[in-house]
């Protein structure tokens, strides 16, 4: 490693920084959005899933009913309760990829965040050297003045 001058404290690898930090926020907002499109999916379902549950109910009560007035009804809400139980499977078939989409999400926020924080890290060690590099050169010039000024007044 190249000494550093004395004077203002510059990390070398700051450009690095922004490209990660860069790199972070972008993976945050798709991990956003990921997360969005998971929760309107979840909320699609549910939605499928409580129409299933309602016209079940009323199936199940028509039946309870007594004699069946109209059979042709009971079986085109039954065909409906098939188109139903169909779209509700496929909604949780897209619940289930959305919620791999945004897993395989998280792992590279995870991953972006790691690699700035690496960065990070060294960053605090380079500006913890430099300090312990600049104190060491401000104990030697006070050291070198006290020398001088001993040596001058030994020589009065």
């Amino acid at each position: 490693m190249a000494e550093q001058k004395p004077g203002k404290f510059r990390y070398r690898l700051d450009t690095v920084l922004r490209v990660r930090e860069i790199k972070e926020r972008q993976e945050q907002e798709d991990f956003a959005k990921k997360k969005r499109e998971f929760l309107d999916e979840k909320q699609k379902e549910e939605k499928i899933s409580a129409h299933q549950s309602k016209r079940t109910g009323e199936l199940k009560k028509m039946i309870r009913k007594g004699p069946i007035s109209d059979f042709a009804k009971v079986l085109h809400r039954r065909a409906h309760l098939g188109v139903v139980k169909e779209d509700l499977e496929k909604q949780v078939q897209k619940v289930v990829e959305s919620s791999q989409k945004l897993e395989e999400q998280r792992g590279k926020l995870i991953e972006a965040m790691k690699d700035k924080k690496i960065i990070d890290r060294h960053k605090e060690r380079q500006l913890d050297s430099w300090k312990k590099m600049m104190q060491d050169l401000e104990t030697k010039f006070l050291d070198e003045i006290g020398t001088l000024r001993h040596v001058r007044d030994k020589m009065k």
